[in-house]
């Protein structure tokens, strides 16, 4: 899934596109807490914060969205299957970069053992 952000400024690099990926699958394993944010889906868990991921990638995209403070296009691309391998295969073969030509694409992680 792949959403487009333009901006309202004016650069003199012209039209640049950049990509922000994250990825949103979550493993096949049941949620051993009681916490009220586990998962909803008996047999799913998001073990490993791509809940996260996408939810920072949400946060840049209605931040970008409701100020439009940069110039040329942002590409929000929610990647499935990373963890089985196959969901950047399928969205390279599916045409992602010709449908939404990047000049970089930077992926969003978080790192749990950074304050």
């Amino acid at each position: 899934m792949v959403g487009v952000i333009r901006g309202q400024g004016q650069a003199s690099g012209g039209n640049r596109a950049i990509g922000l990926c994250a990825d949103m699958d979550a493993l096949p394993m049941e949620e051993g807490n009681a916490f009220a944010h586990r998962s909803q889906n008996p047999g799913r868990m998001h073990a490993c914060g791509h809940d996260g991921h996408t939810a920072m990638l949400l946060g840049a995209a209605k931040y970008l969205s409701q100020t439009r403070k940069f110039a040329g296009t942002v590409h929000l691309i929610f990647q499935p299957a990373e963890e089985g391998l196959a969901g950047a295969k399928a969205m390279l073969d599916d045409g992602l970069f010709e449908k939404f030509p990047c000049d970089a694409v930077y992926g969003i992680h978080n790192s749990p053992d950074m304050p």
